[in-house]
């Protein structure tokens, strides 16, 4: 899919407005300043969704939101096993005291990164719909474990088919006690796509 520069100025504006909301409910969960690097953001092929990590085998914690109303798919909020125990560490000052050795017991050890990731989330859904008038319904949050090519295939298992490219949207959090790089994938429908580009009067 071919992209303009006008196109892709409104999308990262979308990226560059979320990256805020999320940096000020981030503030507000640790009452503390939160720092954010510069977002980058992107349209990716859905071929190459998995590039950006280590492997299409890479262990990651993703927390998956569908979406329905004037935009069907799915936003994910992706995260590396690591990232995802430095973001616990950012909101709780402390290392996360499990054996990394045991998958069961580091998965329940990530489980609040579910209704951290779904607050998250919810900022970039409201930068999307603050900026296109869009009335977007999230479902409730489901929080996965697993190798990234297994965690960017559910929206193709549930639609069977997707638009060609997704936008990913990434930047760093950071304060004097952690580091975490969020990576978020917007993954409409097509038709979904084509309203959203619409709704931005594109």
């Amino acid at each position: 899919m071919a992209i303009d520069a006008l196109t892709m100025d409104a999308l990262g504006e979308i990226g560059n407005i979320g990256t805020g909301n999320a940096a000020s409910a981030l503030s507000t969960m640790l009452d503390s300043k939160v720092d954010i690097g510069l977002p980058k953001c992107a349209m990716v092929p859905f071929s190459e969704i998995t590039n950006g990590f280590s492997s299409p085998e890479e262990l990651v914690v993703g927390v998956l939101v569908q979406l329905s109303g004037d935009m069907d798919g799915f936003i994910m909020m992706v995260l590396t096993v690591d990232s995802a125990f430095e973001l616990l560490k950012l909101l709780t000052g402390e290392e996360a005291g499990c054996d990394r050795s045991d998958f069961n017991a580091y998965c329940e050890a990530l489980r609040p990164i579910e209704e951290i990731g779904n607050i998250l989330i919810g900022a970039y859904l409201s930068a999307i719909s603050g900026m296109t008038g869009m009335s977007i319904t999230p479902s409730v949050p489901a929080l996965s474990v697993d190798m990234i090519m297994a965690l960017m295939n559910v929206p193709a298992v549930v639609y069977g088919s997707v638009g060609e490219s997704v936008l990913n949207m990434e930047t760093d959090f950071h304060n004097e006690v952690a580091t975490v790089k969020g990576r978020y994938f917007l993954i409409p429908t097509s038709d979904s796509y084509g309203r959203l580009m619409s709704a931005l009067g594109l």
